[in-house]
Order: structure tokens, then C-alpha cells, then sequence
């Protein structure tokens, strides 16, 4: 005998998966690494791909400049918009199936 999925279940788990992933997509791209060198002092913004670097201090001195990378950026949003998307279809594939293995034994 096969266990039946309750369709309610499911639905509530995805949400709170498809919400969890949401937070750390978000936590992905504002999260930034602060790296300490002698000579540059920066701080990386983006994972799995650094898209954005906040350089603060050089040899010459304090500097307040930004660099981005529109690629990287593009690629790491696709990245965790696409892992989104998986996850969705594939709870929304469970729900289905399980509320028709519900219907079939009724």
C-alpha cells in the first residue's frame, strides 16, 4: 500500500519553501563580505557570483567607490529566480499528484 500525500500538506510545505528560498535569495544578494587586505580594504556583494564590490580604502587613502558587474548580477538573479521556479513546479507537481492518488482511492 502506497502512502498518500495529503494535497494541503504539500501546499503549505511549498509555501513555506518557496518563502524560505525567497529570504535567501534576498539574503544572497544584499549580504555583503567584508575582506581586510594590507593595501584594500573591500566588501563583496552577491552569491554564488560576486556582482558588486564597495571599495573603502586603498594605499593612497579612503576611497568611497563602487563597482558593478551587470552580468554577474543578471546571472546570479537568474540563478536564484530559476531555483525558485524549480522548487514551485515541483511542489505544485506534488500537490497535484497527491490530491488525484486522494481522488483515485475515494
Amino acid at each position: 500500500m502506497s502512502r498518500v500525500l495529503n494535497p494541503n500538506t504539500v501546499s503549505v510545505v511549498g509555501v513555506v519553501a518557496s518563502a524560505g528560498w525567497a529570504v535567501a535569495a534576498l539574503a544572497a544578494m544584499v549580504w555583503g563580505k567584508l575582506l581586510v587586505w594590507p593595501d584594500f580594504v573591500h566588501t563583496d556583494y552577491g552569491f554564488p557570483l560576486t556582482f558588486a564590490t564597495h571599495t573603502t580604502d586603498t594605499f593612497v587613502g579612503p576611497v568611497d567607490k563602487w563597482s558593478l558587474d551587470l552580468g554577474a548580477f543578471t546571472t546570479d538573479l537568474s540563478f536564484w529566480i530559476a531555483g525558485m521556479l524549480v522548487l514551485f513546479v515541483g511542489f505544485l507537481y506534488l500537490a497535484r499528484r497527491a490530491a488525484g492518488a486522494k481522488a483515485a482511492i475515494r
